[in-house]
């Protein structure tokens, strides 16, 4: 055999030598081996007779032109049978794994390697493994093919032929999504899918056989050895048969996180081990993402709810008490922030509530925990050294929150409540601390809002107050516990002109309730709208027994709710009650404040169109206690403006008092309206309302809120009076 070449070369040059040129060189040359022909036929015969090897020689077309007893062993065929047969015929593994080396080399090459698996002479797996070499003659020409094959019964040979070399089992490691490796007992690799590889970013060559380590980072690759002793040493497995997740190290270094199974399978006694690797990456990924948004509000990126409690919660449990210093729990709600979003878009409420929370970091501590409570309500607990401190926290807050925000190419100036509660010098909850502020909101905000307020104690028996008149209120008109009256309204004489129809409660246990308690109750509660309706339907039916008594007023006024105004059903509503006494319609006003008219302007001067086309006269009530502008009041269809008792209460002491009384008189009347001025007391008030115009006034110097029969006996009376 040519060293140089792994083919068979009949050389021709050499059987041409004259026998006495070999001779003459005594057959050998330093360092060479005989070129005799004898020497050389006697060499192969001692090979082929004694080495342990299963031979056989097959020519150029197939057909076996020599075989051993061992090769024809294999096939279960005595020598004589199989020599001049084709080997492509005969059905048996070891004759189709030739065959097909055969065909191989009849193309290219000079060796073709032969394996495949065979049963042992005792009855167990084996693996046959060789080469097929091709037999060139001196021309190069293809004589034949020359077979030389060793038997094992190695179990990782084996198991390294059937998870490397069997086409199905590669293919379908191959087509797997995720890696796969398998390993020996020891952990060395013994086979690598292609997607594994292209996870870790290695080639084929550089894993197989080498330790599973070079896939793990520390300290799993330290710790690896250790479990493969304890496994071999206990056969007890961890993580075999159940999934994990860990990480996995690159080629280049890079850590990622990994999912791992490991399942274990014997290939005769031998113990593979079978890894199934996932990146998940993504999955971590989503999770943190899914995480944080269950913890943090999408839009603002503060705390939620749940979250804000369970990090306070804990915060506090493992602060430590004393005197001095502790938390504070400030609660900050836009007021009105629902006009931000119908007058310039959702788009500019959600960035300036995202300019508000960034202004709120800014201020308070930094550890403080913030968190978003409701659409524009929030909550932060800070660390603060004392009352003096949380208070100049809050003074800031509030001076920073309510400055001009530019969101979204808008100028926007946000109103703020801010209810604040500190935690005392006992240890208090989150809990504690949260009712306490949401009861500072609720003062401030029933206050008027945008302002500041530190919880006392007196807030809670105001609280409980309020929800015990919100529940007796809830059935105060089915118990008959309301009722209304009259106070007058006179022009410049003192005749009574109209009257002011007021709603009173009188509780069985609790005694009467004022107005100006109970009616921000029902407000808050919703209950102001039922209780309206009830008022409506009273006064009209009051009017009614007036008309036939021939003392009605020429006006009786209601006050009518924000939220019954809004509605969008008071003009059908009153259509209803006024359908049997359709003259009455003339005879009914309706006052509504400020507030309500410009909460939604559209809504309000459409409703008061529909009202003025019923006949029914509409008045802006308490003026002066709320805008206060031209511009909203040239645009409401009214007839009256009642100027606020707060202005009347101080004429004519008080000078500035006066040229507001007086500005407004003269406004409303270059409007074309007419002027009621509210809380009269004195003479002095009068005669100063009458010179500056004021066209009628209503107070306690010309009559307290009365009984309906009392307000009729007074107009009855008053038309027994002669002129003089």
């Amino acid at each position: 055999m040519d060293g140089a070449k792994t083919s068979v070369k009949a050389d021709r040059s050499l059987h041409e030598q004259p026998a006495q040129q070999s001779q003459d060189q005594g057959g050998t040359g330093a360092g060479d081996l005989p070129r005799d022909p004898a020497f050389l036929a006697s060499l192969a015969s001692s090979l082929l007779d004694h080495a342990d090897f299963a031979r056989v020689y097959i020519d150029r077309d197939g057909v076996c032109r020599h075989t051993d007893r061992r090769f024809a062993a294999l096939l279960g065929r005595p020598p004589e049978v199989l020599l001049g047969a084709a080997i492509g015929g005969i059905d048996h593994p070891v004759a189709r794994a030739v065959g097909e080396a055969r065909l191989a080399l009849a193309f290219t090459g000079d060796s073709a390697p032969v394996d495949c698996e065979i049963d042992g002479q005792d009855g167990q797996r084996a693996l046959l493994g060789g080469s097929l070499l091709v037999h060139r003659d001196g021309d190069g020409r293809i004589l034949g093919f020359l077979g030389a094959f060793h038997e094992t019964g190695d179990p990782r040979r084996i198991a390294d032929f059937v998870l490397r070399r069997d086409p199905f089992v590669t293919t379908l490691l191959d087509a797997a999504v995720d890696g796969i490796i398998v390993s020996d007992r020891s952990g060395l690799i013994r086979s690598i899918n292609r997607a594994c590889l292209t996870l870790f970013g290695y080639e084929e060559s550089e894993l197989l056989g080498k330790s599973m380590t070079a896939l793990m980072p520390p300290p799993f690759s330290r710790d690896h050895g250790k479990y493969i002793e304890t496994y071999t040493r206990t056969e007890r497995p961890k993580i075999i048969g159940i999934g994990r997740d860990t990480l996995g190290r690159r080629k280049d270094g890079t850590v990622f996180p990994i999912h791992l199974s490991v399942g274990e399978a014997k290939l005769g006694d031998e113990v593979t081990f079978v890894g199934i690797i996932r990146d998940i990456s993504d999955r971590l990924a989503a999770e943190q993402r899914a995480s944080y948004l269950a913890r943090h509000d999408p839009l603002t990126g503060v705390l939620t709810r749940t979250a804000f409690l369970e990090e306070c919660e804990a915060v506090m449990a493992d602060a430590p008490g004393g005197e001095q210093g502790g938390f504070a729990l400030f609660t900050l709600d836009v007021d009105q922030f629902s006009d931000v979003n119908e007058a310039f878009g959702f788009h500019v409420g959600d960035a300036a509530l995202k300019a508000m929370v960034s202004r709120v970091t800014e201020v308070l501590p930094s550890n403080t925990y913030i968190c978003r409570v409701a659409a524009d309500e929030f909550a932060a607990l800070a660390r603060v050294d004392g009352m003096e401190h949380a208070q100049t926290l809050a003074d800031v807050l509030h001076d920073r929150l309510t400055a001009s925000i530019y969101a979204d190419r808008h100028w926007v100036r946000l109103r703020l409540s801010i209810g604040a509660a500190l935690q005392g010098g006992t240890r208090q909850t989150l809990e504690d601390l949260n009712a306490k502020a949401k009861l500072a909101l609720q003062a401030v905000q029933h206050d008027g809002g945008n302002a500041v307020c530190f919880y006392t104690p007196e807030m809670a028996a105001a609280a409980t107050r309020r929800m015990l008149l919100t529940m007796h209120l809830t059935h105060a008109i089915e118990r008959n516990e309301m009722h209304l009256v009259y106070q007058p309204i006179v022009d410049k004489t003192g005749r009574v002109v109209s009257a002011e129809a007021l709603l009173r409660w009188t509780h069985h246990s609790l005694g009467p309730v004022s107005p100006g308690e109970f009616i921000p109750v029902a407000e808050e509660s919703g209950l102001i709208v039922p209780i309206t309706d009830w008022v409506l339907s009273t006064a009209i039916g009051q009017m009614a027994r007036w008309e036939i008594e021939d003392v009605l007023p020429e006006r009786v006024f209601l006050n009518i709710s924000g939220q019954q105004f809004l509605r969008g059903n008071l003009t059908v509503r009153l259509t209803e009650l006024l359908a049997d006494c359709p003259a009455l319609r003339s005879r009914l006003g309706l006052e509504i404040t400020e507030q309500a008219a410009v909460r939604d302007l559209k809504v309000a001067v459409r409703t008061l169109g529909e009202l003025s086309a019923l006949g029914i006269q509409t008045a802006i009530d308490d003026f002066g206690s709320g805008y206060s502008s031209l511009s909203y009041v040239q645009q409401l269809p009214v007839a009256k403006l009642k100027i606020d008792r707060a202005f009347v209460i101080d004429v004519p002491e008080n000078p500035k008092s006066n040229a507001l009384v007086r500005a407004a008189v003269g406004m409303a009347h270059g409007l074309g309206l007419t002027t009621v001025a509210e809380g009269v007391e004195t003479e002095e008030q009068r005669d100063f309302l009458i010179s500056v115009g004021c066209d009628m006034m209503q107070g306690y110097l010309f009559g307290k809120p009365m009984m309906p029969d009392t307000l009729a006996d007074m107009v009855r009376g008053q038309r027994c009076v002669v002129p003089g």
